[in-house]
């Protein structure tokens, strides 16, 4: 079973600071970070594969993505210059710290890709696409500061070392796109923006997660659960940039409240035919045209089981079949059902943790005992997510 402890640490990142000494006019934090980071992996590695006609692994970029989100969970308290000392003159000694911290709470499988991300090789494509996607993410923040008092001290300095990281990721085709397109830079700033959006918009938590955050959150445990129960290669990449994306039009609808959304007959699902057409008027477009119909299957009806026979979609009413027929390439299937599950898994979290953290609104309280009232008894996948969420309700 995935350890409590494990997901409680990853969570913690949504409540560390980065750039904590410098003026900042909005806070910036961890897990936002590692979210955007990943949005724009996704895009430089898609243009790098469609453009340049390069293979991609994309388990691996996953498993590296994710590795070093766990690593950054360690050891964040680190300023960055402190961070890359260490990596560069004590790296080996590092590592072991990291990994003796993360193996007494990870699986077997964990430890195997945390084994195999420290050997790897840096200038490997995927670790040099995730390296780019970071800068270009720590860049983005860092812009807000600079343009918010650039007479501060250092901060031109900075300044000029971030864009001196980006440069050396010029070779990169998607780099170069977002130092002199608009269209994709829109479509990246659109996913940036979501770390402004507040999940429970009305409900007073510790900590007060955003849509950004909680999409990556999101989709780390639908990473974990993917390999729970063997995803194939296909699924697994599908699950994971599906559950990473799940929320995106939010960026363009905002969050609308479940008794909101589900109080109101016939609401829901206007609302859903919005979202699909804002979707395809304002969000598709920004993106190159050969990327549009995948996003569009990420994002549209995000938690339905669906899979492709001859070219065609097709939905799968039973989720077992998509384990037991469908777990193969040739369907690129995604497991809608297990992140919404994911999905849940976050929002209980989210509650658990702010309960714990002595903010407790009746509205927090309810969603926790609904979920542990949903999930009795039930399994996924033959993974049994009452013991999970029992286990995370006992384990902070």
């Amino acid at each position: 079973m995935i350890n409590p402890k494990f997901l409680y640490l990853l969570f913690s990142t949504a409540s560390i600071d980065r750039w904590n000494d410098q003026i900042r006019p909005v806070d910036f934090v961890e897990l936002d970070k590692q979210s955007h980071k990943m949005v724009i992996a996704w895009l430089l590695g898609r243009i790098e594969e469609s453009e340049n006609s390069v293979s991609i692994d994309w388990r691996k970029l996953i498993d590296y993505g994710v590795i070093e989100f766990m690593y950054r969970a360690v050891v964040t308290d680190l300023k960055p210059p402190v961070f890359h000392y260490l990596q560069k003159h004590k790296k080996k000694e590092l590592d072991e710290y990291v990994k003796k911290v993360l193996f007494e709470i990870v699986d077997d499988k964990v430890k195997s890709k945390f084994e195999d991300y420290i050997s790897s090789n840096p200038q490997e494509l995927e670790r040099r696409v995730l390296n780019a996607a970071h800068f270009l993410a720590s860049r983005w923040e860092f812009g807000i500061i600079y343009d918010f008092y650039p007479k501060a001290v250092g901060v031109q300095e900075i300044k000029e070392k971030i864009d001196s990281q980006v440069e050396d990721y010029l070779d990169l085709t998607g780099v170069r796109r977002l130092e002199l397109g608009i269209k994709s830079k829109n479509f990246l700033e659109i996913c940036a923006m979501l770390r402004f959006q507040k999940r429970w918009a009305k409900t007073p938590r510790i900590p007060q997660t955003s849509v950004l955050g909680h999409m990556f959150f999101v989709a780390v445990l639908t990473y974990l659960l993917s390999i729970e129960y063997g995803a194939c290669d296909k699924k697994f990449y599908n699950n994971f940039f599906t559950a990473l994306f799940h929320d995106l039009a939010e960026a363009l609808t905002r969050d609308i409240i479940s008794p909101v959304k589900y109080g109101v007959e016939g609401l829901d699902k206007i609302l859903k035919e919005y979202e699909e057409r804002v979707i395809e008027e304002r969000l598709l477009p920004l993106l190159p045209p050969y990327l549009r119909e995948e996003m569009g299957y990420f994002i549209k009806d995000e938690f339905s089981d669906r899979i492709f026979v001859d070219g065609v979609l097709e939905k799968v009413e039973d989720k077992e079949l998509m384990v037991k027929k469908y777990n193969t390439d040739s369907y690129n299937g995604i497991d809608g059902s297990l992140i919404k599950v994911a999905d849940h898994l976050g929002a209980f979290i989210e509650a658990a943790a702010s309960i714990h953290n002595g903010v407790d609104p009746v509205e927090l309280k309810n969603a926790k005992s609904g979920l542990l009232k949903k999930y009795k008894g039930f399994y996924i996948y033959d993974i049994n997510i009452e013991n999970i969420l029992n286990g995370l309700d006992k384990g902070i």
